[in-house]
């Protein structure tokens, strides 16, 4: 009888995807997500069904839960005990002044802080992020003005990581879905121009080596933000 006779061996049970394939899939979920919420395709307010949002953009249940609950993180969605996920409301006025109150707190000593420091790699970085908003399109619609959003957001992260302060990159990166949220109602950028003119105000500074520049010019920015948004 041969040793290796006898019944077969049950299948091994499948294994499960790498981690980075993982974390992928979750990633597409999350910005797929978020477009839906910033075009208010799911209207501010509306719950979230988990199995409904997974049936809709075709996948399990499980990275849904988990871009919800990134997405929970930036302020974009609410969860409340028993009843589940729920988008969040457009932020209000006296919600807007305080984002925008604590940014000119935090922003512009990160601008003076990475006058500083800041070095030709930094440098280089910001002006890359000045040329991406300038070819960006701007609308209508989020999906439109997405990477225009993106590169505009990567400018101030780029100077947040120029201090070399790691907490101050963190606080930076909280304000982020609050961000999305200023321009939750809109359809259109309507001050790219503006914005990237103020931007290369701080990049003049950065180069001059004048930090005070960089951080009135910081604060320029946030106040020309506010009266924009306002």
């Amino acid at each position: 009888m041969s040793l290796t006779s006898g019944p077969p061996a049950p299948p091994s049970p499948a294994s499960p995807p790498p981690l980075a394939e993982h974390r992928g899939l979750t990633d597409g979920v999350q910005e797929a997500l978020l477009a839906l919420l910033m075009d208010r395709e799911v209207a501010p307010g509306a719950p979230l069904r988990t199995e409904a949002l997974a049936a809709r953009l075709g996948v399990s249940a499980t990275p849904v839960r988990e871009a919800l609950a990134r997405l929970e993180s930036t302020g974009l969605v609410q969860r409340t005990v028993r009843r589940g996920y729920r988008a969040a409301p457009l932020l209000g006025a006296e919600e807007l002044a305080q984002l925008l109150d604590v940014r000119l707190v935090v922003e512009p000593g990160i601008a003076e802080r990475a006058c500083r420091r800041a070095g030709p790699v930094q440098l280089a970085a910001l002006r890359g992020t000045v040329a991406a908003q300038r070819r960006a399109p701007t609308g209508p619609g989020y999906r439109r003005f997405r990477e225009y959003l993106a590169a505009d957001w990567s400018f101030h992260q780029v100077l947040a990581e120029a201090t070399g302060n790691p907490f101050l990159v963190r606080t930076l990166d909280s304000f982020r879905g609050f961000v999305h949220r200023l321009h939750q109602d809109e359809e259109q950028v309507e001050d790219s121009v503006e914005s990237v003119a103020e931007h290369e105000a701080i990049i003049g500074a950065i180069v001059a080596r004048d930090p005070a520049a960089a951080g009135r010019a910081m604060r320029a920015h946030l106040e020309g933000v506010r009266e924009r948004a306002t």
